[in-house]
Formats: C-alpha cells, structure tokens, sequence
C-alpha cells in the first residue's frame, strides 16, 4: 500500500503533514510519502491513486486518529 500526503508549502502545512505520517506509520506500519506542492491549500491524503482526504474540499484538517482507522479497513 503507497500512502502519499500532498501538502501546501506556502501554507506551511508540512508539520501536519508530516504529524498524520507519524501517527500513520505508529498505527499501521506504513510509511507515507510527502509530497510539497505549490497548490495552495492542499492537504491530501492519496493511498495509490485514490483519495481518501482532501482539505480543500471538506475545508478542514484531517483528524489523525479517523484516517488511521480508515486505512485499517480492509478493501
């Protein structure tokens, strides 16, 4: 399973970022990828090609404890 977290540079949202990757690998063992972007706002949270958290579209920031649980779901 890849995990790739798309974040905002100019928003500096590297520490979130990189906090929900800890809190991932903590809790499942996988490492996720971060990925800078120049697109402001963004804070997405890809597993392979599918999206499973956008920050641009819900407007909020991901709770860490609720996507772990939605990677522990099996597919």
């Amino acid at each position: 399973m890849e995990i790739s977290i798309e974040y905002c540079g100019t928003c500096n949202y590297r520490p979130i970022a990189a906090s929900l990757a800890f809190a991932i690998e903590k809790e499942t063992g996988i490492k996720s990828v971060l990925v800078h972007s120049k697109e402001m706002g963004a804070l997405e949270v890809k597993v392979g090609s599918e999206l499973i958290f956008s920050k641009k579209q819900t407007g909020r920031f991901p709770d860490a404890s609720k996507l772990v649980e939605l990677l522990k779901v099996p597919k």
